[in-house]
């Protein structure tokens, strides 16, 4: 187990080294920099002003060089200073990255809690009307992009109905949960986790329809095992069968699946974040990218590669939790 940890996070540091050196080389492959923009909103400002603010600013300096400098602050924890802002990078980082975690956590349990129950439904009534019906939603989920979603749902829930808000954020639902519990007042939990409805349903919907699918097959080669046959010989109660033995065993695909998933929402939760206004990295990567705001761009990138590594590891180890022979290799 030390061993694979091990190994997992020696790739885990060449794999960051080389996402730093990318996008520190395709930042720079972006017409303008952040000088352009500063001067596009002060006329007055020279060529000579320019040269000068590119100087201290470090944008002369070759890519290998800009690069090495980076990646040596990286280690010890700077990742720069705002450009735009004036204020250090990982400072920002860590006031937006709170919103899109949680924003992602709602969505995938939002996705898991539909995904199973139909996945399993589907699968014990294959070729019924019911799976016919499940495979018109997979399709419909994956065809229709998450930002369309976000659209329509503002307009028919936020402007037609006015039952839910169509932007902005209230601090945490969870935290909000907790003061609810204590106070005895629900009113407290609604009135932050009615902000994270509509986008959360836009985020999920694509992962309910791939989830469905990909349980529902998983299940369907599961079901024809000998040992869930023998199970049901022997008399076992068909719910302890599907449940524990059937659906246990469909779990890793679907494992690998829910984690990549998550790693994506951590990453790719941009255009969301933007029709609904949502104060996560993803906005901040959209605003940084219209500055050219490059320390910005690279601690987004990093941290969210650090994320997506961060939780590919723990899958490896969940995978030793839910099938006993990977512990014993």
């Amino acid at each position: 187990m030390l061993r694979m940890v091990a190994a997992r996070l020696f790739h885990a540091v060449v794999v960051l080294m080389g996402v730093t050196l990318v996008v520190a080389s395709l930042v720079k492959v972006v017409p303008g920099d952040p000088v352009d923009v500063i001067a596009a909103g002060n006329p007055g400002m020279t060529l000579e002003d320019m040269s000068r603010l590119r100087e201290e600013m470090g944008l002369t300096r070759p890519v290998s060089e800009q690069f090495l400098i980076y990646l040596t602050s990286a280690v010890r924890g700077d990742l720069g200073v705002s450009i735009r802002q004036g204020v250090p990078t990982a400072e920002l980082i860590w006031e937006r990255l709170p919103a899109t975690l949680e924003l992602a956590f709602w969505a995938i349990l939002l996705a898991i809690m539909l995904a199973v129950p139909l996945g399993i439904v589907t699968s014990l009534r294959r070729n019924s009307a019911l799976d016919y019906a499940g495979t018109f939603v997979a399709v419909l989920g994956v065809s229709v992009p998450g930002f369309l979603v976000g659209v329509l749902t503002i307009l028919l829930f936020s402007v037609q109905l006015g039952w839910l808000p169509a932007s902005g954020f209230r601090g945490s639902a969870l935290v909000a949960g907790g003061q609810a519990l204590a106070q005895w007042d629900g009113s407290i939990f609604w009135s932050a986790a009615r902000h994270y409805i509509l986008p959360a349903v836009s985020l999920a919907l694509v992962l309910v329809a791939i989830n469905t699918r990909l349980i529902r097959s998983s299940m369907l080669e599961v079901l024809q095992q000998d040992f869930v046959t023998f199970a049901t010989a022997k008399g076992v109660p068909r719910p302890v069968v599907i449940l524990r033995h059937a659906f246990r065993n469909a779990l890793l695909p679907v494992v690998t699946a829910v984690g990549l998933q998550l790693g994506t929402l951590l990453s790719g939760t941009i255009v969301v974040e933007t029709v609904f206004a949502w104060p996560g990295i993803g906005r901040l990567a959209v605003d940084a990218i219209h500055w050219r705001d490059y320390p910005v761009i690279q601690a987004v990138v990093l941290v969210s590669a650090v994320l997506f590594i961060g939780l590919n590891l723990l899958i490896d180890l969940f995978y030793r939790v839910i099938d006993p022979r990977l512990r014993h290799d």
